[in-house]
């Protein structure tokens, strides 16, 4: 199958966290990533054209003991019901600068 997105999608597996409300987190896992959005499982449906709050730990390339929590603004683009919990695609801004290279270095 051909990868037909500007940006290939790197297949991960990170923890993940995202406000759904003031007040209301909710633990998520990023499924994959790419320089465009992330592509997020959780447990409740979110809403499409809303922008979140979000909190992804990203491992390093070269150790993956070494995590570092990359906190961002990610507006959804799509969420479906796969299974019993929810996939959503999300396009991720606001990255920290400082934060700018791990995520480089996944290929974001």
């Amino acid at each position: 199958m051909n990868e037909s997105r500007n940006t290939p999608r790197l297949p991960v597996s990170w923890r993940a966290a995202i406000q759904v409300v003031p007040g209301h987190i909710v633990a998520a896992k990023v499924v994959n990533f790419s320089a465009t959005g992330i592509q997020l499982q959780t447990g409740v449906m979110l809403k499409e054209k809303q922008t979140y709050q979000m909190m992804m730990e990203v491992p390093s390339t070269k150790d993956a003991s070494s995590r570092t929590q990359v906190v961002c603004k990610a507006s959804c683009v799509y969420t479906i019901l796969s299974g019993d919990a929810y996939r959503a695609g999300l396009k991720c801004t606001d990255y920290p600068p400082e934060h700018r290279p791990l995520l480089e270095s996944w290929g974001g």
